[in-house]
């Protein structure tokens, strides 16, 4: 048997289990999205990157 934590939404302040749908986490009870799906991650770092590298690639080249 699965056990699931209850926790009290903020939203309709009714103890509730999160159900996960399309990869966020909502109350039971009222539906309200109590644990986004990404939390603001980005890939913003691997750009960086990558555009690092390509200038220092053109920086060799010149």
């Amino acid at each position: 048997m699965e056990r699931k934590e209850i926790f009290i939404c903020n939203w309709c302040n009714q103890p509730s289990t999160i159900i996960w749908v399309h990869g966020h986490g909502q109350c039971a009870v009222c539906g309200y999205n109590v644990d986004e799906c990404c939390r603001g991650e980005s890939a913003e770092c691997n750009n960086l990157n990558s555009s690092e590298e390509n200038k220092e690639n053109s920086d060799d080249r010149n």
